[in-house]
């Protein structure tokens, strides 16, 4: 009877622990007006305002989460609709919205990225003499994908990519243009 007892209050206090640790993390979605208003008058200044996006961003880095498009996020002034330097709840969520909006309303991008140009047959046929050899194959996909690690593009999946012979149809060690895939992640 003891070892059930023990069990169970061990259950329960992992349990605890970790709904107390979920609490913690960084909840999805827009920033809650009162986290911005930190000192609790009402209104969010442009230093607090920043202050707590910084604090997502710094807790969402911590977590390993990709920082994409941070970039593009707005600026105090965008949310700031009538100009007297600090926001009201209203604003807030107004601006928030007209973000969420704006996120919904962007074509969706290629897999891969929105900046990923698919590479062509041109791009891989270094010497022009129309036929793409193994070594430029692999010549070409190392340039490219130390171009995109370059520009910080997360390199997931890349030693796992198909070789060069998953592309050549016929086995003779060449590619010609018939046999390379427009669009194809190489």
């Amino acid at each position: 009877m003891k070892t059930h007892k023990r069990t169970l209050l061990l259950s329960l206090a992992i349990g605890a622990l970790l709904a107390a640790g979920s609490l913690l993390a960084v909840p999805p979605g827009p920033i809650p007006f009162a986290t911005y208003d930190s000192n609790g008058d009402g209104r969010v200044s442009a230093d607090e305002f920043y202050a707590a996006r910084n604090a997502r961003i710094g807790e969402r880095a911590r977590e390993g989460r990709l920082m994409r498009n941070l970039g593009n996020a707005p600026a105090f002034e965008a949310f700031d609709g009538d100009r007297d330097g600090y926001l009201s709840e209203n604003e807030l969520l107004k601006g928030q919205l007209s973000q969420t909006r704006q996120q919904l309303n962007r074509p969706m991008a290629p897999k891969g990225g929105a900046n990923r140009q698919a590479a062509g047959f041109a791009d891989f046929d270094s010497n022009g003499d129309g036929v793409v050899t193994a070594e430029e194959f692999a010549r070409t996909r190392a340039a490219r994908q130390g171009e995109k690690a370059a520009q910080g593009y997360p390199m997931r999946n890349a030693g796992s990519a198909p070789g060069f012979e998953s592309f050549d149809a016929n086995g003779d060690g060449r590619l010609t243009p018939e046999e390379f895939v427009p669009g194809r992640r190489f």
